[in-house]
């Protein structure tokens, strides 16, 4: 697995889903794989939005001087030259922005064809629930995004996707989980069982488990040094 792979829409692959209780160091992970991606990859058209209901985190990814935006219309004015945009929204109406945002990507999209870009939902189960009907943008992201090069990447604290999203992601990056009852809720939904691995994983700090859902292969990687 490499930054290209989380990060960059290629128009082949699907959604990914990084999962672990809180302090597990899914922000950490996201944050320094985000920093690899940008110095490796210089497309012109590329873009990272980090979508973050709790209004943190990810400002260091931003350039000198740059700051969050606090709605749709600043990040979509923010696109045009900057590659990362971190979205803090008001926590009023999160749903409808969320929406508002993934349809605002589609878009720009249209009116710029060579447009590609990343959304890093953070905090993924305020908007998703296995009990509820994805709302109507989110379907879209999920079904269309990939012909697009709209890549979206779920960062939770547990395994919220819906039957009509489940489909739509290939990888999982897992840390901890707090419970066996999300354990069984992979096996369920994914055919993958975590039990085996949940030690290894508690054993050192930042530790990770790759899980290509496509292919059914896991690999236990290192701890990411910071």
């Amino acid at each position: 697995m490499t930054a290209e792979d989380l990060y960059y829409p290629d128009g082949k692959s699907l959604h990914k889903m990084i999962v672990g209780q809180s302090g597990s160091g899914k922000s950490v992970f996201v944050e320094e794989t985000a920093k690899a991606f940008l110095k490796i990859n210089k497309d012109p058209n590329m873009r990272l939005i980090f979508f973050a209901p709790k209004n943190e985190g990810y400002t260091d990814l931003l350039q000198a001087k740059d700051k969050a935006v606090y709605d749709v219309e600043g990040m979509m004015k923010k696109l045009v030259e900057h590659r990362v945009v971190v979205f803090y929204p008001d926590a009023f109406g999160l749903g409808e922005t969320m929406d508002d945002t993934i349809n605002a990507l589609f878009d720009i999209k249209d009116e710029n064809p060579d447009f590609k870009a990343t959304l890093v939902i953070d905090d993924a189960q305020v908007f998703l629930s296995s009990r509820k009907q994805a709302s109507d943008a989110f379907n879209r992201l999920a079904l269309l995004g990939r012909s697009r090069n709209l890549n979206a990447l779920y960062v939770s604290h547990a395994v919220v996707l819906n039957k009509s999203l489940e489909g739509q992601v290939d990888t999982m990056v897992l840390f901890t989980l707090p419970s066996k009852v999300h354990w069984k809720t992979l096996d369920e939904r994914f055919g993958f069982d975590p039990a085996p691995y949940m030690d290894t994983l508690k054993a050192e700090d930042y530790s990770f488990l790759y899980v290509n859902i496509k292919k059914g292969t896991t690999n236990m990687m290192n701890p990411l040094k910071v």
